[in-house]
């Protein structure tokens, strides 16, 4: 026969500090992100690489001969190998933070709640390593939609300025 575990609600204290560490590691996530990433440089890099595959693109609707459209293609792998190294490269730093706080930090310092939980949405319990990835996918999604237009805003005005007579 199982034992039963008792249930009751994570005091408001406790959540808003889980929340508070959410916060610090999406913070601190993007940061690495800018940091290490380097915008300008992978919308540069994005730029080429578009430019490249219309272009190859537009090869291989005209039925252009197989040497050009592969030596197209060695022009774009280089390309794409380096924007693969530039996105793995921040999430190098990321992830071992995530691990970190996921499987040792958090329930080194919650272990004594386990048992308690916050509902969210109406009828999930969330205990605190729940509320932590609820709080850090949100966040993340919040945070990376921000970053995009932002970025696509500062590439238009890079764009523009490109593009202004001097």
């Amino acid at each position: 026969m199982a034992a039963a575990t008792l249930s009751v609600a994570m005091p408001i204290g406790t959540a808003i500090i889980i929340i508070a560490i959410g916060v610090a590691y999406v913070a601190f996530s993007t940061f690495a992100q800018r940091k290490l990433g380097n915008p300008k440089k992978m919308r540069e890099l994005q730029q080429r690489m578009n430019a490249l595959s219309k272009e190859l693109n537009q090869m291989l609707k005209s039925n252009a001969p197989k040497e050009e459209i592969m030596k197209k293609q060695s022009e774009l792998m280089p390309l794409m190998s380096e924007n693969m190294k530039a996105s793995i490269k921040p999430m190098l730093v990321i992830l071992p933070v995530f691990l970190l706080l996921y499987y040792l930090v958090l329930p080194t310092a919650f272990h004594s709640i386990s048992n308690e939980y916050v509902m969210f949405l109406g009828s999930m319990k969330l205990d605190y390593l729940g509320l932590f990835f609820v709080c850090v996918f949100a966040l993340g999604i919040a945070t990376s939609i921000v970053i995009m237009v932002y970025d696509r805003k500062k590439a238009k005005q890079e764009k523009l300025a490109e593009a202004a007579p001097t």
